[in-house]
């Protein structure tokens, strides 16, 4: 920690002297390092998401972890992942993309538009009102991965060796940081005229974004602390989230190779081809009637759907490969967004709302708008044939609305598994071939912390390789 996260402020000189220009798209991150120029804050923004959800979509933390963990994915060759076979040295650059890049870029971003005197003040308040969301966004997901990360002191050159803070603490403090930069928007205004690559700069949508985002952690922590996810989760619906699909939270990749899709450039730049589309995931979908299966899947070259069983063996998967349905083309193009946060989730958090008594409404009602409107992001316009044969059960709501998120958390591996993880449906099986005896819940502490922060992780945990001991909001 200490080396990899306050270099950024040693050799801040270096830092905003990259050449990035300013334009509107993902296509920012391209930089000509022979002519350095000051980097504005809105490049900084724009590198800031790019590493954000380029590592949330990634090979290693999404394909390769966490749609293995809710077996959305299986290996068809070196299944190690598949048997939950991880170390301290698997998620160290997760780690690092989190800290050294993705906050640091936004902490340089704030400081720049604070330190500017010829931003409006308005202008200036909802520019660092989008980068706190996306910070919160940073932070949360680290949270979510480790549990204890360093929080209060990270970021910050006055603490080489950063403490570790409690995940209670932080999700206290990062939902307290959503509300108030909820509070400090203003819709009438302009925020950045280039450099965001989800909205353009749109505050209106900035906003829902930032109360939706403040729904999906309160309704996270509802089983550990339900006052406090009352509080919040009625905050958010006051403040108003994503309506409709229109207003969809998506990080859309670039056509240009190094900044497209990391799965497409695993898969076709690299060469890759080692995952399968699971038997639990088609198996359900056929199931259940579901016409996202061919969203979802390729057809296997004799013409039909076959899954991969989940967690075998090298030699076991390997034998299978010729013969199951890879991922579909589609979700593995050059250009295939990164899911920040979507209507389909809205929902689905509204129904559970209903359920748990926070907020008035239909359960049902929102249920089946989460089920469509997952069907119209997946290119298919009516639910109404599916929704009749798979009704919402309100007296297994938890099952219900669990397993509706899983099918529609696809490709989003990181919020698949942390809802996994919260509502304990579906029901996952640990395969025979398993290293670990339960579905991994947690990642292993990097080696860089071991290295460069021993003393402060070690006062967190005895045991740096834990991936069984649940978080602090998954108490079932």
């Amino acid at each position: 920690m200490k080396n990899l996260i306050n270099k950024f402020w040693v050799f801040m000189a270096i830092a905003v002297g990259l050449g990035i220009t300013s334009c509107s798209d993902v296509t920012e991150l391209n930089v000509d390092p022979n002519s350095p120029t000051a980097v504005p804050a809105s490049n900084l923004v724009t590198q800031a998401q790019f590493a954000l959800y380029d590592r949330m979509h990634s090979r290693v933390y999404n394909g390769e972890w966490t749609m293995l963990m809710v077996q959305h994915w299986a290996q068809n060759e070196y299944a190690e992942e598949s048997r939950y076979l991880a170390d301290r040295n698997t998620f160290d650059g997760t780690w690092v993309a989190f800290y050294a890049s993705v906050l640091n870029e936004l902490t340089a971003a704030k400081g720049i538009i604070e330190a500017d005197e010829n931003i409006p003040p308005a202008r200036k308040a909802n520019q660092l009102a989008i980068i706190e969301v996306l910070m919160v966004d940073a932070f949360h997901a680290a949270t979510d991965a480790w549990g204890d990360i360093p929080y209060t002191q990270a970021i910050n050159p006055e603490f080489p060796n950063p403490s570790y803070d409690s995940q209670q603490a932080i999700y206290t403090d990062l939902l307290s940081r959503l509300d108030a930069a909820i509070g400090s928007m203003d819709a009438s205004t302009g925020s950045f005229d280039s450099g965001d690559v989800i909205y353009g700069g749109d505050v209106a949508s900035w906003k829902k974004l930032a109360a939706s985002i403040m729904m999906r952690m309160a309704m996270r922590i509802s089983d550990v602390d339900g006052a406090t996810a009352a509080t919040y989760v009625t905050r958010a619906n006051d403040a108003g989230v994503l309506e409709s699909t229109a207003d969809n939270a998506l990080f859309v990749f670039d056509a240009e190779p190094d900044l497209s899709n990391p799965l497409y450039r695993d898969n076709t730049l690299n060469n890759r081809d080692d995952f399968a589309v699971t038997d639990v995931l088609i198996d359900h979908l056929k199931a259940t009637g579901d016409p996202r299966l061919e969203a979802y899947a390729a057809l296997t070259p004799s013409g039909d759907y076959n899954g991969m069983p989940y967690g075998l063996t090298d030699a076991e998967a390997f034998a299978l490969k010729s013969t199951t349905s890879r991922p579909s083309d589609a979700v593995r193009s050059a250009t295939a967004p990164h899911v920040v946060m979507d209507f389909a989730e809205v929902a689905f958090l509204k129904a559970e709302a209903v359920e748990r008594g926070i907020i008035a409404g239909d359960a049902a009602a929102y249920y089946d708008m989460g089920v469509a409107a997952s069907m119209e992001y997946w290119g298919f316009s009516d639910a109404s044939a599916f929704l009749a044969a798979n009704p919402y059960d309100a007296a297994n709501w938890k099952e219900s609305i669990g397993t509706a998120k899983w099918v529609a958390f696809y490709m989003n591996g990181p919020q698949a598994w942390s809802e996994w993880r919260r509502l304990d449906y579906p029901q996952l099986a640990v395969p025979a071939a398993a290293s670990n005896p339960v579905i991994p819940v947690r990642l292993p502490y990097p080696v860089s912390e071991e290295t460069n922060n021993g003393s402060s992780l070690s006062a967190t945990t005895s045991n740096i390789d834990d991936m069984s001991s649940k978080l602090w909001w998954d108490v079932n």
